[in-house]
């Protein structure tokens, strides 16, 4: 197997130099992050750990939660530090931690997901944050700082009171919503392209009061439209791509992409390989190709990283969890979903520094490398948030 984070970009010895130290000085933001442990993690551990940890695996996100966090379960039992080691490996200083909120009947998948997350907050090397300040701490401490972050699957709850409660537990990125029509709005696989409803508005609003940024990554075009010229502090694609480069549903076109600019929003680019390319194989270059799209429509200083890509869990148990939830989430054939297909040079974490090395081949000075790393997402998240 090559070795993580060395996809061959021609670079001379000293543009991997240069490479090597962006990438450990930045602030590297994932905005969506999968956790760093891919599906070859778990080829590391010894198969008694995985059977204690994992057990029966549960179906759908129960299933999906037991396999992500079982590395966790690990760490904090005791067992193996590896999880912490690919973490560092990656050179991440921050990506999100999930705050629920949902509608009634989705309590019960939301709760089994919280459930697992117990482990996580045992941990010492994953600190929550909800200031920008702090992200520069935990850089200072070489810890993973974890910002809220709600991604509503099932859809938001009908109770705008519930947003507050959510940010007294830390939410700072609300996306308003998932593939399907909600309370709030249309997603991007609903065949209406509506835009956001009354409630939605409210939504926003809240938002904007409390300072969560608003986030429109699954939302239709009219809806991302709809919250640019509604709100009044930076909206985000926080784990896109650009429709210009390929046309899928997941991601946004130029009128977008030119409101989410307007905002002084972030767009942050995907590493799922069947939303950036039709080929058969893509590879890391297809990120790059999309940054190098929006760098040339709206400029780098709307530019992130938002991977969501690719799930920590075996490949097995990935097929069988949330394989069986696509159409479930609002997804369609046409988006050829694959839930097991990696890009190549981007097939873990570790391969984060790829990016990185990619944007030195590509030609970007230092600043518009450490802005798309992480600079510009702190910005914003200064503005609204702090």
């Amino acid at each position: 197997m090559t070795k993580p984070g060395t996809w061959d970009f021609g670079l001379s010895a000293e543009q991997e130099a240069r490479a090597e130290q962006l990438h450990t000085e930045s602030i590297i933001v994932d905005m969506v992050n999968q956790h760093p442990g891919g599906m070859n993690i778990f080829r590391e551990y010894d198969e008694r750990q995985l059977e204690q940890v994992f057990g029966d695996v549960g179906d759908g996100f129960f299933g999906l939660s037991q396999a992500i966090f079982a590395p966790y379960q690990l760490a904090a039992t005791g067992q193996s530090n590896l999880i912490y080691d690919w973490w560092l490996e990656s050179g991440i200083t921050v990506a999100p931690r999930a705050v629920m909120m949902g509608p009634q009947d989705a309590i019960a998948p939301l709760a089994a997901y919280a459930n697992e997350m117990e482990f996580m907050a045992e941990l010492d090397w994953l600190r929550p944050i909800t200031t920008t300040e702090e992200i520069r701490q935990a850089k200072k401490d070489g810890v993973i700082a974890q910002y809220g972050y709600c991604q509503p699957v099932y859809g938001l709850s009908s109770n705008i009171e519930d947003i507050n409660g959510a940010y007294d537990q830390g939410l700072r990125m609300l996306m308003l919503t998932y593939n399907r029509q909600d309370y709030v709005g249309a997603g991007c696989t609903e065949p209406t392209n509506a835009g956001i409803s009354m409630y939605g508005q409210q939504v926003v609003k809240r938002c904007n009061e409390l300072g969560i940024i608003v986030d429109t990554s699954h939302c239709s075009t009219q809806t991302t439209l709809d919250a640019c010229r509604m709100s009044e502090t930076p909206v985000f694609a926080n784990h896109s791509c650009a429709q210009g480069v390929y046309n899928h549903a997941r991601g946004k076109n130029d009128e977008e992409l030119d409101a989410l600019a307007e905002t002084g929003g972030v767009l942050g680019i995907v590493t799922v390989p069947f939303f950036l390319s039709g080929e058969e194989n893509p590879t890391i270059e297809a990120v790059l190709d999309h940054i190098d799209y929006i760098a040339g429509r709206i400029g780098t200083d709307h530019i992130g990283i938002g991977t969501d890509w690719p799930m920590q869990a075996p490949e097995d148990i990935v097929e069988a969890t949330l394989g069986g939830m696509v159409e479930e989430i609002g997804f369609r054939e046409e988006d050829n979903i694959s839930t097991t297909k990696t890009l190549m040079g981007f097939v873990d974490y570790r391969d984060m520094r790829n990016i990185t090395r990619g944007l030195v081949a590509r030609g970007y000075d230092d600043d518009q490398i450490k802005g798309i790393l992480g600079e510009n997402f702190m910005r914003c998240h200064a503005a609204v948030c702090d």
